[in-house]
C-alpha cells in the first residue's frame, strides 16, 4: 500500500515536469506576462544594475508584436537566431555583487538564469534555465506536499496540475515559488492535525519557516495560517526549556495572550498604517455597505474571466480555454472532493475544521480582491498603477465601478481549502478513479497544447 501511495504521487510529479517542460517551450519568451519586471526584479535581488535590459537586448525577440494580437505568431526565423546568438553582456558584469533578502521570491529561477550566464549560453537559454529551474523546484514540493497530505490528494494533484499552475510554475515568476509554498502549508497543516502524534518545536518552526516565506512573497497569502485552529490543542507539546507549551498552558494564558495578540495587532496596524493593504482593509471597513458592493459587482462582472484564468488563460491573458471546458474541469473537480478515500475513518474533518477551512477559504477571498482595489484605483484615476499621486481611500472606493486588475491565479494558492472542505461521500474502486482522472489529464492536456500551437506556432 505504501508503495502504491508513493508511486501515485511519483507519477503526478513525472506529469508535472513534462507538462511544464512542454510548457516551457511552447508560451514563447515574452508572452507570459510580467517577465521583463520579474527579471528586473532577480537583477535589483543580486545588485546588478540593468540586469534586466542586458538580457533582454542579448535576446532581441520582438515583445510587443505577439501579445493582445492572436493573428500574429512567432517568427521562427528569429526564434532559431535568438537560440544560438552570442549574448552581448560581459559575464563578470551579471554576477551577483550582493545578496538581497528578496532573492527568495525568485530562487530557484535565479539560480537557473545564473547557472546559464556563467556557462556562456545565449540569453533565451539563460531565460529558459531558469524556468526550468523554477519547474523543478515546483515538482519537488508539490510531490513532497502530496507525500505529506493524508487526505484529499486527487485534490491537491489536480490543483497542481491546472494548466494556469503549470505555465505560472514553468516560468520566472514568483508565483512559482509562492504556489507550490502555499500547497506545502495547507498540507503540512493537514498532516501535523491527522498524522503527526505530538507537535513539538521542530514542527513549529517548519510551520512558521514556510508561512514566513509565503508572507514575505505576499503578504495576504499569510491568512493562509488560520488553518493552524484545526491542529488539536492535545497534540501540541512545544519544549521551549523554560516553559513548554502545550493544552492546559494554552487554555490558561488564551485569555492574557488573546488580549496581548489584540493589542499587538492594533499596534501593528497603526505602525504600517501607509501600508497600501493596511489602507484599503481601513476603507473597506470604514465604507462596507459601498465594500460589498464592490465585491459583489467585481464577482458578477468577472465571474466568467475569473474561472477560466484560474484554469487556463495564457500568455497576456489572450490565450483562454473555452469557458465550457473550464465548466467541466470545475465539474469534475468537485466530483473528485466527493470521493471517499480508503483511509481510517481518523481522517475526517469534523464541522468546526469545516468551518475553519471555508473562513480562511472565504476571507483569503475577500482579501486577495480587496487587495486589487490600489491598481483599480491608480488606473481608474491617474491612468496607471505606477502613478506617484495620492488619494482618500474612502472616497476613492465611490469612484470606482468594481475592482479590477484581478486574475484567476490569484486564487489557485488556496482554491483547494474549499474542495478539502467538501465531505466525502461516494466510495468508487481507486484503480477506476485513477485510470479516469488520468485519461482526463491527458486529455485536456493535448486540448491545451493545441491551443498554445494554434495560437503562438501554426502561421
Amino acid at each position: 500500500m505504501e508503495r502504491k501511495g508513493k508511486s501515485k504521487e511519483i507519477m503526478v510529479a513525472f506529469l508535472i515536469l513534462i507538462m511544464g517542460l512542454m510548457m516551457a517551450f511552447m508560451v514563447p519568451t515574452w508572452e507570459t506576462p510580467d517577465e521583463y519586471t520579474h527579471l528586473w526584479m532577480i537583477g535589483d535581488s543580486i545588485g546588478v544594475d540593468g540586469f534586466a535590459d542586458k538580457i533582454t537586448d542579448s535576446i532581441e525577440l520582438q515583445q510587443e508584436r505577439i501579445e493582445f494580437h492572436p493573428e500574429e505568431k512567432v517568427d521562427i526565423q528569429e526564434q532559431k537566431d535568438s537560440m544560438v546568438k552570442s549574448p552581448k553582456y560581459v559575464r563578470s558584469e551579471m554576477l551577483p555583487k550582493a545578496i538581497h533578502i528578496s532573492v527568495i521570491k525568485h530562487l530557484p529561477a535565479t539560480l537557473g538564469i545564473i547557472l546559464g550566464i556563467l556557462l556562456g549560453m545565449p540569453a533565451y537559454w539563460v531565460m529558459q534555465f531558469g524556468e526550468i529551474f523554477s519547474l523543478i523546484f515546483y515538482v519537488y514540493i508539490c510531490y513532497l506536499s502530496l507525500k505529506l497530505m493524508p487526505i484529499k490528494k486527487e485534490v491537491m494533484a489536480l490543483l497542481m496540475l491546472f494548466p494556469m499552475a503549470i505555465q505560472q510554475a514553468s516560468s520566472i515568476n514568483y508565483d512559482a515559488v509562492l504556489l507550490p509554498m502555499c500547497y506545502l502549508f495547507i498540507a503540512y497543516i493537514f498532516y501535523l492535525k491527522f498524522e503527526k502524534e505530538e507537535i513539538g518545536i521542530r514542527q513549529f518552526v517548519i510551520a512558521m519557516l514556510i508561512w514566513c516565506v509565503i508572507t514575505y512573497i505576499k503578504m495576504p497569502y499569510g491568512l493562509l495560517g488560520m488553518l493552524v485552529f484545526i491542529i488539536p490543542l492535545k497534540k501540541i507539546k512545544i519544549n521551549l526549556h523554560i516553559v513548554v507549551v502545550d493544552e492546559n498552558l494554552i487554555r490558561k494564558c488564551r485569555i492574557p495572550v488573546g488580549i496581548l495578540m489584540t493589542v499587538g495587532f492594533v499596534g501593528a496596524v497603526y505602525v504600517f498604517r501607509n501600508n497600501q493593504y493596511i489602507q484599503v482593509v481601513y476603507g473597506f471597513v470604514r465604507e462596507w455597505k459601498r465594500g460589498i458592493y464592490l465585491l459583489t459587482a467585481t464577482g458578477s462582472t468577472w465571474t466568467d474571466f475569473l474561472m477560466t484564468s484560474t484554469v487556463g488563460n495564457f500568455g497576456w491573458l489572450d490565450t483562454p480555454m473555452l469557458f465550457s471546458v473550464v465548466i467541466v474541469i470545475f465539474v469534475v473537480l468537485a466530483f473528485v472532493s466527493l470521493l471517499r478515500s480508503d483511509r481510517n475513518v481518523e481522517y475526517k474533518l469534523d464541522r468546526k475544521d469545516r468551518i475553519v477551512v471555508l473562513m480562511t477559504f472565504i476571507l483569503l477571498c475577500i482579501l486577495i480582491t480587496m487587495s486589487l482595489a490600489n491598481h483599480t484605483i491608480k488606473v481608474i484615476l491617474f491612468g496607471s498603477e505606477q502613478s506617484s499621486m495620492t488619494y482618500e481611500i474612502r472616497e476613492a472606493l465611490y469612484q470606482i465601478p468594481y475592482i479590477g486588475g484581478l486574475q484567476g491565479r490569484y486564487y489557485l494558492p488556496f482554491v483547494s481549502l474549499l474542495f478539502i472542505a467538501i465531505p466525502e461521500c461516494v466510495k468508487v474502486d481507486e484503480r477506476k478513479k485513477r485510470l479516469v482522472l488520468g485519461a482526463l489529464e491527458i486529455v485536456m492536456y493535448i486540448y491545451v497544447f493545441g491551443l498554445l500551437v494554434n495560437r503562438f506556432w501554426i502561421a
